[in-house]
């Protein structure tokens, strides 16, 4: 795995979540469990590894070269257990309109969830925001994909994903954390259960291929509060950055088995810009993750970037580190849709793509110019 030293440079807490077979919780006995403590939730370094070289070799083997396919993650009970989730059989059996503590062997608990703790984006990022991890528990079926850029104003706010990430209707899942259990008589470790929450659903959703691929959910008034437009790590958005043109095309080099953007002639110092991009994909990060990227084409309904592949990032919000504009910073790219299929991918990095922000929605939520953890209206 080619992302440790990355993970290790962002200073990346790796934590084990290690979930019971559910004959042990069963063995046990009785439903009389106590909330002792909730966790942030995260991924063994170990099991992403895992998870995200399979995915890879999946993309490789089922679609061709020089074509681009879709990085929504759907997840099996292998992929769920690595995950320290309960099966899909489990998850699709209930669901989650106030925080519910689910068990391996499907035993649910509500937990009255201090929204301080309620970390959904990760590395303490608490809130529904950009970047925030996103289950897709619908249709028999257990997605994985996360949110991008809020739309709207407070009481109202909707949150923007890909469009191949859920439908319209579709409820759209957080994890709220990672709730550990004791039995009143206090037999036993502690079992953890992750505590999911069903925080809206997808009021529209185009799946229309690289530009036209975006959904919005509408937020549920009881979780309003939750809602930051702040992205994790980097801040922003202030504003759609809504320059276009390119400063270098996708090339791939056979010989070498990799993908290099090469030179283009147009010189529009604007178009120079860095991504900026926080959300959960698979091997580089437990728990959502920063990352830089070179930014190369802006068309008036999408844009590319070369960087580190991040299939659980699909639906995620890209930033640009500058603007439209000399001191103008950190607007709104876009949402991260595609990933280009070349060989190169089993290096950790290639070509993606995604929908440009404005094409999604007009009521850009403004974020914060510092990265609060906490959702903390009125400040700049």
């Amino acid at each position: 795995m080619k992302l440790s030293l990355r993970n290790a440079r962002l200073g990346i807490v790796i934590a084990t979540l290690a979930m019971p077979a559910a004959g042990a919780l069963s063995a046990l006995g009785g439903d009389d469990w106590k909330l002792v403590s909730i966790d942030e939730y995260r991924i063994n370094g170990e099991s992403m590894c895992k998870i995200r070289d399979a995915w890879i070799q999946d993309i490789l083997a089922h679609n061709a070269a020089g074509t681009w396919v879709e990085m929504r993650m759907e997840l099996n009970n292998e992929q769920l257990g690595l995950m320290g989730l309960p099966t899909k059989e489990v998850l699709l059996a209930n669901r989650y309109p106030v925080p519910t503590a689910v068990f391996p062997d499907g035993h649910t608990e509500t937990v009255a969830l201090d929204p301080a703790l309620a970390a959904y984006a990760g590395n303490g990022c608490l809130g529904i925001r950009p970047g925030a991890f996103l289950l897709l528990i619908n249709d028999g079926s257990v997605g994985w994909c996360s949110m991008a850029h809020v739309y709207g104003a407070p009481g109202n706010y909707k949150i923007s994903t890909a469009g191949h990430c859920g439908k319209s209707n579709d409820w759209g899942t957080v994890i709220a954390g990672v709730g550990n259990f004791n039995r009143d008589i206090g037999i036993g470790p502690a079992i953890p259960a992750p505590i999911l929450l069903d925080f809206g659903k997808f009021s529209s959703s185009t799946d229309g291929g690289i530009g036209n691929d975006n959904a919005l959910i509408s937020v549920t008034s009881t979780y309003q509060n939750l809602v930051s437009p702040t992205m994790c790590f980097w801040a922003g958005p202030r504003g759609y950055f809504t320059t276009v043109g390119a400063t270098a095309t996708a090339q791939v080099i056979t010989n070498s088995g990799h993908i290099e953007p090469s030179a283009s002639t147009d010189t529009n110092p604007f178009l120079q810009q860095a991504i900026l991009h926080y959300g959960h994909g698979t091997g580089g990060g437990t728990g959502g993750t920063p990352r830089a990227a070179y930014g190369f084409h802006w068309a008036a309904d999408h844009f590319s970037f070369f960087g580190e592949i991040t299939p659980g990032d699909s639906g995620s919000g890209a930033n640009t580190a500058g603007g439209d504009a000399v001191g103008e910073v950190n607007e709104a790219a876009g949402i991260i849709t595609h990933l280009y299929v070349d060989p190169s991918l089993e290096t950790g990095l290639g070509l993606m793509a995604g929908t440009r922000a404005m094409r999604v929605s007009t009521g850009l939520a403004i974020g914060q110019l510092v990265p609060y953890p906490v959702p903390a209206p009125g400040l700049p």
